[in-house]
């Protein structure tokens, strides 16, 4: 598998695993337009890269606000001469039951998680056609799975699968794969904790009751996972839900 020289969008890449993913294509040669709304951090983020094989351009965008898609498509196309592969990571989530989350909330978690998904792909589409390039869109395992508490999470997750199967069929033809990499307990800072103490969280915690391997997710696996999708040894597979979860949606739980 080889990915270096592919031209490729990476959003959500400030922070967890949008920023390992771009780490793991960078040292591998590819060409990424990092996007995020923290400027500061895909700055320093893009800096660490400086001398990795591959190349890394910060944009700043709010990729659920369709103007901001476009305008990103537009800096990829201008940096590097089309898209190969779009990465759909940006999300956010608020957790809370039905009866107690905010509107302003779930509408929220629709609009970083769902409408981000449409309007990134709908603004990249002629460019991926041209190339007959690849959308990976980051789902969660809690949509086979369901936490209580987390259903406004787990609806727009629903969403991404869904329509990412609904656009593997219909994009096709035009020789674009559409796939979902599901990532399990993998430290990040979605749920408003750095990395280091989340994974200190998961270490101590029971979290490997609920999984088959006794181990922490690291965000190199789901990296390598999206590498793996966007090079050669993807490209007979689309319409994909895969689990990078150590067997977490096996529903495995310790007998006390």
């Amino acid at each position: 598998m080889s990915i270096a020289g592919r031209r490729v969008i990476v959003t959500g890449a400030s922070s967890g695993l949008g920023a390992h993913a771009v780490r793991h294509l960078a040292g591998l040669g590819a060409r990424i337009l990092a996007v995020a709304r923290r400027a500061d951090r895909l700055g320093d983020l893009a800096a660490e890269l400086e001398g990795s094989p591959g190349r890394v351009v910060p944009f700043r965008a709010d990729v659920s606000r369709d103007a901001d898609a476009r305008a990103m498509v537009a800096a990829a196309v201008e940096a590097f001469g089309g898209i190969d592969v779009l990465v759909n990571n940006a999300g956010s989530e608020v957790q809370g039951p039905i009866d107690t989350l905010a509107d302003a909330d779930f509408e929220g978690m629709l609009r970083a998680n769902v409408t981000s998904v449409f309007v990134c792909i709908r603004a990249a589409l002629p460019e991926l056609r041209r190339s007959g390039g690849a959308v990976i869109n980051l789902g969660s395992t809690v949509v086979s799975r369901p936490p209580r508490g987390r259903f406004g999470y787990v609806a727009s997750k629903g969403a991404v699968e869904a329509m990412s199967r609904a656009l593997a069929l219909d994009l096709g033809r035009d020789g674009i794969r559409v796939n979902v990499i599901r990532p399990g307990i993998i430290p990040s800072e979605l749920r408003g904790m750095t990395e280091e103490a989340e994974r200190a969280k998961l270490e101590t915690g029971t979290a490997f009751g609920r999984q088959a391997l006794s181990a922490v997710g690291e965000g190199r696996d789901v990296a390598e996972a999206i590498a793996w999708l966007a090079g050669d040894g993807g490209r007979w597979i689309t319409g994909a839900v895969i689990d990078i979860d150590g067997g977490y949606t096996l529903g495995a739980a310790d007998i006390l």
